[in-house]
Order: C-alpha cells, then structure tokens, then sequence
C-alpha cells in the first residue's frame, strides 16, 4: 500500500507542477489596439509578404488577384457532396488569420467518380470573409458572371487544380473583379 500512495501523490505532483505557469498583466500606460482587418488593405495596393512565391498551383492553397492586390491563403478543409456533383473549400489567409476564402462550387452533370479535365462552371458561390468587421470584403451575387473551371482533376490522387474569375462585391456594392487558382485534394 505504501507504493501506491507513493505513485498517487507523485502524480498530484506532476499534475500542480504542470498546471502551474506566469501570469502577465499590464497595469497603466496606454494602450494601443491593432486590429488585423482586411478591409483597410483591399482599398490600396496590397500584397502580403507571405505570399510572394504564391502565385501557383501549390497543393492545399489558394490565390488570387484583385486589381493590384494579391491574396492567398491555405485550404484547410474539402468537402464533396454526397453525390460528388459539387464541392466546397475554404481555409483562412496567409496574410490576415481574421480573413478567409469560402467556395461552394456545383458541377452538374459532371460528377467526380472519374477523371475531369477543363471543366467550367458557373454555379459558384464564392465568399471573402473578414471575422473582425463582420462582413465579406469579396462576395458573388446571383447572376453576375463568375466561372470556376476544373483544369484537372485526377481520380486515382483525388486532387485538383483549378481557375475562378469574375465579379464580385465590396461591402460598399461596389462590383470589382478578381481571378483566382487552386490546388486541393477532395476526399
């Protein structure tokens, strides 16, 4: 018994010691808040430092161009739909962690149970999100042009590349066009 007791506070031990760390706190002075928010830098020239080098086909990411603005990003999740007639991708940007790209994308009568190459559609959904402001610095409306186009998907690997172009929205209304690509892996 006296083993056990042993191994029971060594534990405890173990578990205070790890639950144990500094604490900081800032009392006085001025403080400055900065707020990471895209829609400051989609109204000048723009093109974040993480992205150079990212104008390509790169598995798991994203770009695209707005006038002389460059963004980019990772693809963090890829969904197809059940019946593999449409898909979704979306991760945030390399440049702003409070921003991102979300596109919802329906290829009927195409279906992705079998290799597809220079596909277009143009039943896309494409969405530019800024969580610190609350809106969408880029988004499409029905019926304006906006394509996606699947240059190559390939069964076997499950991966795709791919273009998207066309008009979208700044929160103000105003139309503005962008043209992306896109390289991901659809399960």
């Amino acid at each position: 018994m006296p083993c056990k007791n042993f191994y029971t506070a060594f534990i405890c031990f173990l578990l205070v010691l790890a639950s144990c760390k500094k604490e900081y706190s800032f009392e006085g002075g001025e403080v400055t808040v900065i707020r990471d928010s895209v829609i400051n830098v989609i109204q000048q020239p723009y093109i974040c430092q993480s992205c150079i080098g990212a104008d390509d086909y790169i598995e798991g990411k994203w770009s695209f161009y707005n006038g002389g603005n460059f963004y980019c990003g990772i693809i963090d999740t890829a969904i197809a739909t059940p019946a593999r007639n449409g898909f979704t991708f979306f991760g945030p940007s390399s440049c702003s962690p409070d921003s991102g790209l979300v596109m919802t994308i329906n290829i009927e009568p195409t279906i992705l149970n079998q290799d597809v190459f220079n596909s277009t559609t143009i039943k896309v959904g494409m969405y530019y999100y800024d969580n610190v402001v609350q809106t969408y610095p880029f988004m499409t409306r029905p019926g304006f042009n906006f394509s996606l186009t699947i240059n190559s998907y390939v069964h076997q690997t499950r991966i795709m590349t791919g273009n998207f172009s066309g008009y979208v929205f700044k929160p103000s209304g105003q139309q503005t066009s962008l043209s992306g690509k896109f390289k991901l892996r659809i399960p």
